[in-house]
């Protein structure tokens, strides 16, 4: 309510000869009893207790109270809590992951293939590392047929692999790149039963991947982001769009991917770290 308002209610309660009890003038007029001014009457209230009531003309009016205006030293306060608070959340969380996978000596990898079943097998794959440095890439010649869903996914026909060597020809550079490495996959578990199934195609053992450290860039994006579809996880497009990373070549080609999720990665720790520079910075400067 505007004070020329107030001011008009209160003159024509008082004209009136008016007498409110002190909720009342409290709540209309903005008024409260003068510190000797004694009750006209005495009533009963709704709650079986008893309310004094005052003329309005021997009432004053209650200081409103300014609200301050925080000082630089609150505003850095809340500021160091916000990014607390924000440190705690779920992109955090799985950024100080993402960190820690990246202080490691790290290798992405991506594979197309056959399709999705038993039998599937390694069409193409590609590693890089945390920089976005391509250490291994190649097509591969499978054995068995390529399902049409695949090919409308990734373009690769019998055909176009017929001159690509086979597993065992690339098996041994592949294992050289990724040996003694942290590998970080998106959807890892896939990936890692298309590695195994490829190699029972050749009947060579399996054994030097079940030593290797994955890790599913899946389950980093879907704890960093929420989960986007039926499976309970999200799709690298999703996720690299959550995560405002911008495709370089084609989607759905080996290269393409693992780039993609070199960056996605990168992305999510270096939210994390952003937050620790700001709270670094903000407590620095408290301090001094």
């Amino acid at each position: 309510m505007q004070n020329d308002d107030l001011e008009t209610l209160r003159a024509t309660a008082i004209a009136a000869d008016k007498i409110y009890s002190k909720s009342r003038l409290l709540d209309e007029l903005r008024l409260k009893p003068k510190p000797d001014a004694a009750p006209v009457k005495i009533v009963k209230n709704g709650y079986g207790g008893r309310s004094p009531l005052y003329r309005v003309a021997d009432c004053v009016p209650i200081r409103e109270t300014a609200q301050k205006e925080p000082t630089p030293k609150q505003l850095k306060a809340r500021a160091i809590q916000a990014i607390k608070s924000k440190k705690r959340g779920r992109l955090a969380r799985a950024g100080a992951e993402a960190m820690a996978w990246l202080g490691t000596d790290l290798c992405f990898i991506d594979l197309e293939t056959t399709g999705l079943g038993p039998t599937a097998q390694i069409v193409e794959v590609a590693a890089a590392d945390q920089f976005r440095n391509v250490l291994f890439h190649t097509t591969v010649k499978p054995t068995v047929p390529i399902d049409p869903g695949a090919i409308n996914i990734h373009g690769y026909t019998e055909a176009m692999l017929a001159d690509s060597p086979t597993w065992p020809d690339v098996i041994d550079q592949f294992k050289q790149v990724v040996t003694g490495r942290m590998v970080v996959i998106f959807n890892a578990d896939y990936d890692s039963r298309i590695i195994q199934q490829t190699c029972d195609a050749f009947n060579l053992s399996t054994e030097w991947w079940d030593e290797i450290d994955t890790r599913c860039a899946m389950y980093l994006a879907t704890d960093a982001f929420g989960a986007t579809n039926r499976y309970g996880t999200i799709s690298l497009d999703n996720a690299t769009l959550e995560a405002g990373v911008e495709w370089t070549g084609n989607a759905h080609t080996a290269i393409a991917d693992t780039l993609a999720t070199v960056d996605l990665v990168n992305a999510i720790g270096n939210s994390y770290s952003e937050l620790c520079r700001q709270l670094e910075e903000l407590e620095a400067t408290t301090q001094a």
